[in-house]
């Protein structure tokens, strides 16, 4: 696999797939922009991707051209009084203050 899933981030992706419909299938976009140089968005749903990365019974797809920039990330969940939120970190990258948003070293 090329990214990898926390368990905290693997639960809370397996209740948003359920909740959707699409049980264990989630889909994770890298767009340009946001407080960095990409994005991180993260779906419901297969689409046309590839699988990057299995936890605790979700897998997580990603469009082939995009998936190369996902390699060796660690996608994690933090629940909080303000309810929570994914964010991103890795060796290669420069994680921006907001978790999901990078630039590659």
């Amino acid at each position: 696999m090329m990214a990898y899933l926390s368990k905290s981030a693997a639960k809370e992706l397996l209740r948003q797939s359920a909740f959707s419909g699409i049980p264990g299938e989630m889909f994770a976009d890298v767009t340009s922009g946001g407080c960095s140089d990409y994005s991180l968005v993260i779906s419901p749903g297969r689409r046309t991707g590839e699988p990057i990365a299995r936890e605790s019974g979700v897998t997580l797809f990603a469009d082939p051209d995009k998936a190369k920039l996902l390699e060796k990330l660690e996608i994690n969940y933090q629940e909080s009084l303000a309810g929570g939120g994914f964010y991103i970190t890795g060796e290669n990258i420069d994680a921006c203050a907001c978790g999901n948003c990078f630039s590659l070293k």
